[in-house]
């Protein structure tokens, strides 16, 4: 072989190595290839890009997933999941990527090969991704409310029971808890606002309750467990201490819920989602303790 073309294809092979190297994601975000299982929140539209062989594809651009090879083509091959336009199973497409929608709970798996038109050559080996489409994360509080405490009371332990069929590595939640403390008459009515009006605890987007760290439990079921404040009567009356979870701080305008980082990471296309808990609060109860008062007769000396 000449030396020409002992140097052309050491430096293709350099090519196609630095290619693969400085392009090891698609679109900045698309990073995790198909050697891991990928988990997908049940209903949430998702997306599967696939990298562009670099020999016919040499301009080709990852950050932007443009300038594909003009003969280049891609088979996908599916079932049980809905793709979009111009995607159909088992049908060459000129796109390297393929958009499934409303996927429902189950265990699927996406086989691809490229090919290229101009030459009439495909890969004879597929790659497959699975998909583990679950379902929405539910929580739950069930931590029964208790109203008849007589006196001032220890900080009470309060439970948040979460289910999601994630490995331990991914079970992440963001939500808040919000304290109220509020003094009441007999009928339970409010007297005056509010003494605490506050987030107690937030487990932000950012910074979410983490299994081992702050969550026990083990696929599909975790729990989040966490103390009230001491219970104290306050004001000589009836004192109501409220925990109410609600969406994290940073959640924006979504609804009151709970959001897991399989779910976040499912809404990339449709946007941010909230599920709602199931039991939201629990409520405590104060009572000051009766005091027994003098008890009275008629005066020994009432007929003196």
């Amino acid at each position: 072989m000449k030396r020409s073309t002992l140097l052309n294809l050491a430096l293709v092979i350099l090519a196609t190595f630095m290619f693969a190297s400085a392009n090891a994601q698609i679109l900045t975000d698309y990073s995790e290839d198909e050697a891991t299982a990928m988990y997908q929140t049940a209903g949430r539209t998702f997306r599967l890009y696939v990298m562009p062989d670099p020999i016919y594809s040499p301009s080709y651009v990852a950050a932007t997933n443009s300038n594909l090879g003009a003969n280049s083509e891609w088979r996908f091959v599916f079932a049980g999941l809905t793709a979009t336009a111009p995607v159909v199973s088992n049908t060459p497409v000129a796109q390297n990527w393929v958009e499934f929608t409303n996927p429902t709970v189950g265990v699927y798996t996406v086989d691809v090969t490229e090919r290229n038109t101009l030459i009439g050559c495909e890969d004879a080996s597929s790659r497959t991704t699975t998909i583990n489409v679950v379902a929405a994360p539910a929580a739950t509080c069930p931590t029964a409310d208790a109203t008849a405490f007589c006196g001032d009371q220890p900080a009470q332990s309060i439970v948040l029971n979460i289910t999601e069929n994630v490995p331990n590595t991914l079970a992440a939640y963001a939500f808040s808890v919000e304290e109220e403390v509020q003094q009441i008459d007999g009928s339970g009515a409010p007297i005056g606002a509010p003494i605490v009006n506050s987030t107690f605890v937030d487990f932000t987007l950012a910074a979410k309750a983490k299994h081992p760290a702050n969550l026990g439990g083990s696929t599909p079921n975790f729990t989040y467990t966490f103390n009230s404040s001491a219970l104290a009567v306050l004001g000589g009356n009836r004192t109501r201490y409220t925990y109410t979870f609600k969406k994290a701080s940073d959640a924006g305008a979504v609804a009151d819920g709970i959001i897991s980082a399989v779910s976040q990471k499912s809404d990339y296309i449709q946007g941010l989602t909230s599920y709602a808990f199931t039991d939201n609060q629990v409520v405590f109860i104060v009572n000051p303790t009766p005091v027994t008062g003098p008890v009275y007769h008629i005066p020994n000396a009432f007929n003196y």
